[in-house]
């Protein structure tokens, strides 16, 4: 039986399943650095997640790539000063910024330590650091993590205000402290950055009388990344609403799974402003809008637009040379030097894009040169020395049972 055993161990192959996706770059007439404008659909393929992705050029070869979100020009950025940290263990971590101008603002981008952490995060604002007042409640940021740097920059929303001081409060109960290490102002708004408009959902709108609130189910073909999200209200004419976006999710509870929502973001809806909010990178397939009412009645919304920042891969493409881009899910994050090699994001490079992206789903065996043991010709060898020991043995055995008759 060992013997036999050891044989099949050398007639396994070994096989790997191949590429989630696979598409063509859009051939570039000039040589140098291009910006390759990554559609909603490789998001999608991506899970968001661009660590997965990997550019080959027609030589098979890997081509370095940075990724770009529409970072921010430093030379627009006026720094709010960090005046102090405070931490209470377990519970939250404080950053109190300086408005020393008392400029008025109604957003600022922190500069965040790479971290895989989620966060919950209160902003409140103060003349005098002693009496603090409220902005922003219970909203999430996430993607705090950047493969091809050390720090990510996120840009945060609030009322429009001129308080002397900013307090940004990151709720600490479920995860570990974040490292704030920066806040700028920048004059280039995120909000005139480019956009993508995602128009392929389904509302489904339910009057909840018992929670006097309207719930908006909105539900996409593929989960989907989600930065921005508008509402064009028509009735009535004055009105201001608490809402939340609540996300699904699974738990363990008792060795069994359970379904529940979380909250991902809360806003205003207000008739004096235009109602478009930042939601900083919800990927979902499926979420709800919770529009409390309390006795008021429903609002009559006419549009609901949902928009995806427009990103993308800045690499150094030749002219005329053919370009594949690969999606694996499998993959972790590349290590390129192309990030530190300095050069300029904020420059207007020439752009492309990602045509005839398809699924790949068959099974593809691992293409590595060979020893001969690990040929077919070695293979098929085994395979008839296999047969013939078994054979000897056989017939060893139909004489030693003749004889003992």
């Amino acid at each position: 039986m060992k013997t036999i055993n050891f044989f099949l161990f050398i007639l396994i192959f070994q096989v790997s399943f191949g590429q989630d996706y696979q598409g063509n770059i859009k051939s570039v007439s000039t040589n140098g650095l291009h910006k390759i404008l990554l559609s909603p659909e490789i998001r999608t393929a991506s899970e968001n997640d661009i660590a997965h992705i990997r550019i080959f050029d027609a030589n098979k070869k890997e081509v370095p790539y940075v990724f770009f979100g529409g970072n921010f020009s430093e030379s627009s950025a006026i720094n709010f000063p960090i005046l102090a940290k405070e931490s209470l263990k377990n519970e939250s971590t404080s950053v109190i910024l300086s408005n020393e101008e008392s400029k008025n603002i109604d957003n600022l981008v922190l500069k965040i330590a790479n971290t895989d952490v989620s966060k919950k995060y209160n902003i409140y604002g103060s003349n005098d650091k002693t009496e603090w007042f409220g902005l922003v409640n219970n909203q999430i940021i996430s993607g705090l993590n950047d493969s091809n740097g050390t720090s990510v920059e996120r840009l945060f929303s609030f009322p429009l205000n001129n308080y002397t001081y900013l307090k940004f409060e990151f709720i600490d109960k479920n995860s570990l402290p974040i490292n704030i290490l920066d806040a700028n102002l920048y004059s280039n708004s995120i909000s005139n950055q480019p956009k993508i408009e995602i128009g392929t959902f389904q509302i489904k709108v339910t009057s909840n009388k018992e929670k006097k609130q309207t719930e908006m189910e909105i539900t996409f073909p593929e989960a989907q990344v989600i930065d921005e999200i508008k509402f064009s209200i028509l009735a009535p004419n004055f009105y201001l609403r608490d809402a939340e976006i609540l996300v699904n999710k699974t738990r363990k509870v008792k060795n069994r799974d359970e379904s529940y929502q979380e909250l991902f973001s809360s806003f205003q809806l207000d008739s004096k402003k235009t109602n478009q909010f930042r939601i900083n990178e919800l990927f979902a397939k499926q979420f709800t809008i919770v529009i409390h009412n309390a006795d008021n009645p429903e609002l009559t919304i006419n549009k609901l637009e949902l928009f995806q920042d427009q990103s993308s891969l800045i690499a150094d493409l030749k002219s005329n040379e053919n370009y594949t881009i690969i999606v694996d899910n499998k993959l972790n994050a590349p290590i390129y030097d192309l990030a530190q090699s300095g050069i300029d994001l904020d420059a207007k490079y020439p752009t492309t894009s990602i045509t005839d992206l398809e699924k790949i789903s068959k099974v593809e065996q691992i293409v590595t040169p060979k020893s001969f043991w690990q040929t077919s010709t070695f293979m098929w060898i085994c395979i008839v020395l296999v047969v013939l020991i078994l054979g000897f043995f056989s017939l060893s055995m139909i004489k030693d049972l003749g004889k003992e008759k």
